[in-house]
């Protein structure tokens, strides 16, 4: 079964994580939602939502498809800030899994960690890009098939990041089924 673990930190933004989250279950991949916490798998999004993670990051033992990093800004700064986070992401890149940001997390999350290079698109929320290497997009949704990296501007593009994920997983028909069984109209892939 295609895995993919979605990480919450306080701040967080809500529909970036929720989208990411919904979509990829309704397309038929196991979502773990592990929180950025010590103690506790409440965390408190960037518009106040309380969110329950299924499980902490400290605890996640296992492996996945892809990681996935949401943006909003503090959700983006409380992961650039961890080790934990940092340590995960680079082991995601070294054995070849997929790596997805958007937002902030981009420039602030990925650059940080070392997963973005001078060979790396990529793309992120205006204001935040300014440490992602070189080509930086304009596009709202990059994905990279070389270095398995899938970035997105921010909270309006939010489905359309987590189609193209969808897409990256499993297949494009799968994709489109869901956001057509989603009344999704914009062809999320182009």
């Amino acid at each position: 079964m295609t895995k993919a673990l979605v990480i919450l930190a306080n701040g967080a933004e809500d529909i970036e994580t929720i989208s990411v989250t919904d979509i990829l279950t309704r397309g038929g991949i196991k979502v773990t939602v592990a929180a950025l916490s010590d103690s506790s798998t409440e965390i408190t999004t960037a518009h106040g939502m309380v969110f329950k993670a299924g499980k902490l990051l400290k605890d996640v033992d296992d492996t996945y498809d892809i990681i996935v990093v949401p943006g909003g800004y503090d959700g983006s700064m409380n992961c650039r800030n961890s080790d934990l986070v940092g340590r995960m992401l680079r082991e995601q890149k070294e054995r070849g899994g997929v790596i997805g940001a958007i937002c902030a997390a981009p420039g602030f999350v990925l650059t940080k960690h070392g997963i973005l290079d001078d060979s790396t698109p990529a793309t992120g929320y205006p204001g935040t890009t300014k440490d992602i290497p070189l080509p930086v997009s304009d596009k709202d949704v990059v994905i990279d098939p070389a270095n398995k990296i899938i970035t997105a501007k921010g909270p309006a593009f939010a489905a359309k990041f987590a189609f193209a994920i969808l897409a990256v997983l499993k297949n494009r028909e799968t994709a489109e089924k869901v956001a057509g069984d989603m009344l999704y109209v914009e062809n999320m892939l182009d």
